[in-house]
C-alpha cells in the first residue's frame, strides 16, 4: 500500500493543505510549530480515524482529513474523513490489521518513544501489544479478562450444596440417635425388671437360706452352748510363742575382713597431713619451662656452630658459595650427550634432504622432457572435421556423392589428427604431478633439516653453558681448598654468617641466665635455696620433695575411710553379738515347750521334731472345738435380730412379691439380654425419648433439599469448565502467536542492529514466552534491551516496529515516523537513515524530523523516489 497524498481540510493548525507523499522515502523536516507532529497525527487518523482530541481544530467545529492510497492491486482508494462523525472504513484492514495494530507497528510518534523510556519494560509491552492485536480488534489478554468465570455463584452453590448435605446428615444422625435411644429406653426397661427379679431372688435365697441354717444349728445345740479345750488352748499359745521366736531370731553370720582391733591399729599407723606443696605451682612451671625452652634453644643453636676457622672475609666466602655447582658436571654430560644426538638428527635430515632434492631435480628433468601438446591445435582440428562433416552431408542432400565422399574422409582424417594431438597428455600431467610431489618432500626435507640444524646449534648452547659453569665449579673449589675451608655452600653461607650466629649465641645465653635467674627466685620464695647445686638439679630435688610430700598426702587422706570402715566393723560385730543372744533366747524357749508337751532333745533339729510330732497328734481336737464355737457363734449372729418365727413370717412375704415381678418381668421376654446398669437409666432414656420425637426433623425433605443443590451446582460448574477450557484456547493461541513472531524479529534485528549501531550490537534474542528483547555487543555480552541508553533504546524499538509492520501486514506497509533519530549521535543517525532509505526501496516510508543533519543528509542522498519536505512555522 501506497499513501499518495494527505489533505488537512481542518486538523490543529492545518486548514486547507495537501502534503504529497513520494513512493520511497518522504523526509518532512522543520523547526519547532511547523506542524510535523500535526501532519503525522492528520495521515493516521486519515488512515484509522480516533485521533486525539489535542488535534481538534484551532478555529472553526468542522474536523476533517482526506487521503488518496494506491493498494499493490493497483485499487486506488481514496478516504475522505469527518472526525466529528466518524463512518469511513479502517483502512489499515486492506493490510491485514487494524487501527490498533496499525498504530502499534507501523506509527511511531515522540510519545511512543518517551513511554518505551519511562516504563522499564516499554519495549516488551509494545511488541506484545502489536503482536497480540494483529487483525483483531483486541488483544488476548482482554479477551483472558473478560472471560471471567462466576466464582462468587459456583462457591454459593457448593455452599448451599454442603449444607444441604450436612442438613440430610444431621437428620439422619437424629433419626438414627431417636431409634437408639428408643432401643436404650426399652432396654433399660427390661433390665430395670430383671435386676429387680434377680436382686429379690437373691434375697429370698439369703431368707430362706437362713432359716434353713437356724433350723440346723438349733437341732444340733438346742439352747447349751459347747464345752471348750483351755487347757490345750493354753498348751498351744506356748508351743506357737516358742516355734515365733525361733523363726524369728536371725543366724548370726561369720564377719570377714580385718577386726576392730586391726583396723584401730592401721589408723594408729597413718602419718599427719604434710606441711609444703604436693605439686608445681603454675607460676613455677611457667618459669622452669621457660628455662628449659631458653636452655634446649641455646643447646641446639650451639650445635650449629659454624666451623673450622677460617680468617677469610665473609664476601669472599658468599662468592665462593655463589659460584658452587656440584650438578654442573651431569648437566655437562647430560648436554654432550644431547649435543650427539642432535649432531646425529642433523646428519640423517641433510641425507634426506639431498636424497629428495636429487629426485626433484629428476622429475623436473623428465618433464621437461616431455613436449607439451598443442590444445590450439586439436580443436582447429577437432573444428575442421565437424565443418567438413557438414559439407559432406551437404553434399549428399544435393546429389554430390563423389564429392561428399571425399569431404567426409577428409573430415575423419581430420577428427584422427585432432584426438592424436593430446596423445603425450598423459603421460605429462603423470610427469607433473609426481615432479610436484617430489618437490613438496623436498620442501619438507629442507624444513626438517632447518629443525636440525636449529636443534643442533641450542644443544651446541646448553653444552658451553654447562662447560663454563663446571670451570666456574672447578676454580672455586680449588680456592676453597687453599683457603683450607670445605666446598660446600651450606658450610661456606655459615662461615660468612659467623657474625651473626655469635651475636644470635650471646642473646640465647643472655636470656639462658635471665630464666635461670628467675627460676632461682621462684624456688627460693619456696624455701629451696642451694648455690652450690646446678638449678636444674635444684629443680629435680624440690619436684622430689613435692613427690614424697604428695605421697604423704595420699597416705593422710585414708585416714576418714579408715575411721568409717572401723565405725562399720563395730557396728557388724555388735549385730552379730545380738544375733547370737536372740538365737540363744529361742533355743531356750523351745526347750521349754518340748518339756511341757512332754518331749525330749536337746539339738534344734530334735527339738522341732518332737513339737511336730505333738502337733500332728493334737490338730485334729484342736480343729473339732474350733468348728463348735464357730457353728455357736454363727447360731447366735443369725438369731441377733428376730426369732425363728419372725424369720418365717418374711419368707413368705418374700415369696409372694416374688411372684410378682416374675409376672413383670414376662412382658420384656422379646428383648435380648442388656446390661443391667442401663436400669438405673430407665426414666431418663425414656423423657430424652419422648422430647426427640417431639423436634426429629424429617429425612425426605433434607434428601430433597441435596438434590435440588446437586442441579444448581451442576449448572455452574459446567459454565466454569466451559470458560475454563476457553481460557485455556487462549492462552494457547497466545504462546503459539508469541513463538512465530520471535525468531522473526530475531532475525530481523540480527540483520539490522549491526548498522544501526555502528556495530557495536551485533546479536539479537526474543524470548517467546514474554516477548523481552536483549541485545549482544561485539564483547558477547548480552543487555536487557530497555536498560540500554536513551538513543540506543529508541533505536532497537524503531527497529523491532519495523519488523513487525513487515511481519504483520498481508502487503508492504508505509511507516509513520516521527522523529526517531533525536537521541542518536551523527553517526547512529546516519546509519539509521541509510536504512530507512534501504527499506524504501519496498515500502514507502514518512519520516518527521527537524534535526539539520537528517536535512542535509536528505538534500544528499534522496533519489528520483524520494522527496523532501520544509516546512514552515504555522501562523498562530
Amino acid at each position: 500500500m501506497r499513501i499518495e497524498s494527505v489533505t488537512a481540510h481542518a486538523f490543529g493548525p492545518l486548514h486547507g493543505r495537501t502534503l504529497p507523499l513520494a513512493p520511497g522515502l518522504t523526509v518532512v523536516s522543520g523547526v519547532n510549530e511547523s506542524a510535523k507532529s500535526s501532519w503525522h497525527a492528520a495521515i493516521r487518523a486519515a488512515l484509522c480515524g480516533e485521533p486525539s482530541s489535542r488535534h481538534r481544530p484551532w478555529q472553526g467545529e468542522s474536523w476533517r482529513v482526506a487521503a488518496t492510497v494506491s493498494l499493490e492491486s493497483g485499487e486506488v482508494v481514496t478516504v475522505d474523513r469527518d472526525l466529528n462523525d466518524d463512518s469511513c472504513p479502517d483502512v489499515s484492514q486492506r493490510l491485514g490489521l487494524d487501527r490498533t495494530s496499525f498504530a502499534a507497528t507501523a506509527c511511531v510518534d515522540q510519545a511512543q518513544l518517551l513511554n518505551v523510556l519511562d516504563a522499564a519494560d516499554g519495549l516488551q509491552d509494545h511488541l506484545r501489544r502489536a503482536a497480540a492485536t494483529a487483525g483483531t480488534d483486541g488483544t488476548v489478554e482482554q479477551a483472558l479478562q473478560r472471560l471471567t468465570a462466576p466464582v462468587d455463584e459456583l462457591r454459593d452453590a457448593q455452599n448451599r450444596l454442603r449444607e444441604a448435605e450436612t442438613d440430610l446428615a444431621a437428620a439422619r444422625l437424629e433419626h438414627s440417635r431417636y431409634l437408639d435411644l428408643r432401643t436404650q429406653a426399652r432396654s433399660a426397661a427390661a433390665a430395670r425388671a430383671r435386676l429387680a427379679v434377680q436382686e429379690h431372688s437373691a434375697a429370698l435365697e439369703a431368707l430362706s437360706a437362713r432359716v434353713h441354717r437356724i433350723r440346723t444349728l438349733q437341732e444340733r445345740f438346742g439352747d447349751s452352748p459347747p464345752s471348750g479345750l483351755a487347757a490345750q488352748e493354753e498348751l498351744t499359745h506356748v508351743v506357737n510363742r516358742a516355734l515365733a521366736a525361733w523363726r524369728a531370731a536371725p543366724n548370726p553370720r561369720v564377719l570377714t575382713g580385718p577386726s576392730a582391733a586391726t583396723l584401730e591399729g592401721e589408723l594408729e599407723s597413718l602419718p599427719d597431713f604434710p606441711v609444703g606443696e604436693t605439686a608445681l605451682d603454675d607460676d613455677l612451671r611457667v618459669v622452669a619451662t621457660a628455662y628449659e625452652t631458653a636452655f634446649a634453644v641455646a643447646a641446639a643453636h650451639n650445635e650449629r656452630r659454624p666451623s673450622p676457622s677460617t680468617s677469610a672475609e665473609p664476601s669472599v666466602l658468599r662468592g665462593l658459595a655463589t659460584r658452587l655447582d656440584p650438578a654442573a658436571g651431569a648437566r655437562l654430560t647430560t648436554a654432550s650427550i644431547e649435543v650427539d644426538a642432535a649432531r646425529q638428527f642433523q646428519d640423517e635430515a641433510a641425507a634426506n634432504a639431498a636424497r629428495t632434492q636429487v629426485e626433484a631435480d629428476v622429475a623436473a628433468v623428465q618433464v621437461q622432457e616431455i613436449a607439451m601438446p598443442n590444445p590450439f591445435l586439436r580443436n582447429a582440428l577437432l573444428a575442421l572435421s565437424c565443418l567438413t562433416s557438414l559439407v559432406g552431408l551437404l553434399l549428399f542432400l544435393v546429389d554430390q556423392e563423389l564429392a561428399a565422399i571425399g569431404v567426409i574422409v577428409a573430415a575423419l582424417v581430420a577428427g584422427i589428427g585432432g584426438a592424436l594431438a593430446r596423445g603425450n597428455g598423459p603421460a605429462r600431467d603423470a610427469a607433473v604431478s609426481f615432479a610436484a610431489e617430489r618437490a613438496a618432500l623436498a620442501t619438507d626435507a629442507r624444513g626438517l633439516l632447518f629443525v636440525a640444524d636449529r636443534k643442533l646449534a641450542e644443544a651446541e648452547g646448553q653444552r658451553a653453558v654447562s662447560l663454563e659453569a663446571v670451570r666456574i665449579h672447578d676454580e672455586a673449589a680449588a680456592q676453597c681448598a687453599s683457603m683450607g675451608v670445605p666446598a660446600d655452600r651450606e658450610t661456606l653461607w655459615r662461615l660468612a654468617n659467623r657474625a651473626a650466629w655469635e651475636a644470635e649465641h650471646a642473646d640465647l645465653v643472655s636470656e639462658v641466665a635471665r630464666c635461670e635467674k628467675a627460676l632461682r627466685v621462684e624456688l627460693g620464695a619456696r624455701g629451696k635455696v642451694d648455690n652450690a647445686m646446678p638449678t636444674i638439679d635444684l629443680l629435680i630435688d624440690y619436684e622430689t620433695d613435692c613427690k614424697v610430700r604428695a605421697r604423704q598426702a595420699l597416705m593422710a587422706a585414708q585416714r576418714p575411710l579408715l575411721a568409717q570402715a572401723l565405725e562399720d566393723r563395730l557396728l557388724a560385730e555388735a549385730t552379730v553379738a545380738e544375733a547370737v543372744a536372740a538365737h540363744s533366747r529361742a533355743l531356750s524357749l523351745l526347750r521349754e515347750a518340748v518339756a511341757a508337751i512332754g518331749g525330749s532333745g536337746d539339738r534344734p533339729e530334735d527339738l522341732l521334731r518332737a513339737i511336730a510330732e505333738w502337733q500332728r497328734g493334737w490338730d485334729k481336737l484342736l480343729r473339732e472345738a474350733e468348728d463348735e464355737r464357730n457353728a455357736w457363734a454363727e447360731l447366735q449372729a443369725l438369731l441377733a435380730d428376730a426369732t425363728l418365727d419372725d424369720l418365717e413370717t418374711s419368707l413368705s412375704a418374700a415369696q409372694t412379691h416374688h411372684a410378682y415381678l416374675a409376672e413383670a418381668a414376662l412382658r420384656y421376654v422379646a428383648c435380648d439380654p442388656v446390661d443391667p446398669a442401663l436400669a438405673a437409666s430407665c426414666d431418663s432414656l425414656a423423657a430424652t425419648v419422648a422430647e426427640l420425637a417431639r423436634v426429629l426433623p424429617s429425612v425426605p425433605d433434607a434428601e430433597e433439599a441435596v438434590q435440588d443443590a446437586v442441579l444448581v451446582l451442576a449448572e455452574v460448574t459446567a459454565e466454569v469448565e466451559a470458560i475454563d477450557l476457553a481460557s485455556r484456547y487462549l492462552a494457547a493461541a497466545q504462546e503459539k502467536v508469541h513463538s512465530t513472531i520471535a525468531p522473526v524479529l530475531e532475525d530481523t534485528l540480527r540483520s539490522w542492529l549491526p548498522v544501526v549501531t555502528d556495530g557495536r550490537y551485533v546479536d539479537a534474542a526474543v524470548e517467546a514466552s514474554s516477548l523481552t528483547v536483549r541485545v549482544c555487543a561485539a564483547s558477547e555480552n548480552w543487555h536487557q534491551a530497555a536498560r540500554l541508553s536513551l538513543g540506543t533504546a529508541e533505536q532497537v524499538y524503531l527497529l523491532l516496529r519495523v519488523a513487525l509492520a513487515q511481519h504483520l501486514a498481508t502487503e508492504a506497509c508505509p511507516l509513520l515516523l516521527d522523529d526517531v533519530t533525536v537521541q542518536a549521535d551523527d553517526a547512529r543517525t546516519r546509519a539509521v537513515l541509510d536504512l530507512l532509505l534501504l527499506l524504501s526501496a519496498d515500502r514507502q516510508i514518512v519520516l518527521f524530523a527537524q534535526e539539520t543533519a537528517v536535512v542535509e543528509w536528505a538534500k544528499e542522498r534522496l533519489g528520483e523516489r524520494d522527496v523532501l519536505h520544509e516546512l514552515h512555522p504555522v501562523a498562530a
